[in-house]
């Protein structure tokens, strides 16, 4: 489990994760490890969080990218 005040610093280790999921998520998980594409469950919360990321990634680049063509509309 990963304290508040661990988010303040620099990264360097593990975080152990234990749940249990039901519902559309579990249907999902072993829908995708059926296909496949996702090999047990560690791998599926990996490739979720790096695709979680880079969708919050994208998100911000794009609301940074208006506001920065808003400003420039404001300035001409």
């Amino acid at each position: 489990m990963v304290d508040e005040k661990d988010y303040e610093r620099p990264f360097g280790g593990r975080v152990h994760i234990k749940c249990a999921i039901s519902g559309e998520p579990a249907q999902i998980f072993l829908d995708l490890k059926r296909r496949g594409i996702v090999l047990s469950a560690h791998d599926a919360v990996v490739q979720g969080l790096l695709s979680l990321h880079e969708r919050v990634l994208q998100r911000d680049l794009q609301a940074a990218q208006l506001k920065a063509s808003q400003k420039l509309s404001e300035e001409t």
